[in-house]
């Protein structure tokens, strides 16, 4: 049996709706102990990034549903 690992090396993982959220999750949980623990310019940035995963997250998640629907 053979395990394909190329999912774990760099770009290897599709940017798909699902892992986006995966990604936006992470985001999420540092983003609320930056701000419990008062790290607010890491904070800031950490929103700053939050904000364009999720606009990417949302443009995706259009885009496989209309090829989904198409199909």
């Amino acid at each position: 049996m053979t395990h394909d690992h190329s999912h774990w090396t760099h770009g290897g993982l599709p940017r798909k709706s699902v892992n986006l959220l995966r990604l936006i999750s992470e985001l999420e949980g540092c983003y609320q102990l930056t701000k419990y623990m008062a790290f607010d310019e890491d904070n800031a940035i950490l929103d700053e990034m939050k904000q364009r995963y999720y606009k990417l997250y949302f443009k995706t998640s259009k885009e496989e549903r209309q090829t989904s629907s198409a199909g």
